[in-house]
């Protein structure tokens, strides 16, 4: 595995779940719908995840390498999932 993002929010969305807020920290970062990910929490929990929608914040935000993930009912909550880091599996 391999540090792909660093998660700098998360917020739920009524009738579709939890979406996280990451910045890639290598501009060659790709993450796309389908692809399974670990993410490790500050208090060390891993959690594994697939992503289940990702969209580009181009439009919002000056760096392109900002991705909302969408992980629906995967997680709990999204209480401590801030300052989270997001490994993408390599097989």
């Amino acid at each position: 595995m391999r540090q792909l993002l660093n998660v700098g929010d998360a917020f739920v969305i009524s009738g579709r779940g939890i979406v996280i807020v990451a910045r890639a920290e290598l501009p060659e970062a790709r993450l796309t719908a389908g692809d399974h990910f670990d993410l490790i929490l500050p208090t060390g929990r891993r959690c594994a995840l697939t992503a289940l929608g990702v969209e580009q914040f181009t439009k919002c935000f000056t760096e392109a390498t900002t991705l909302g993930i969408l992980v629906g009912n995967q997680l709990d909550t999204v209480d401590g999932v801030i300052g989270s880091e997001l490994w993408i599996r390599t097989y």
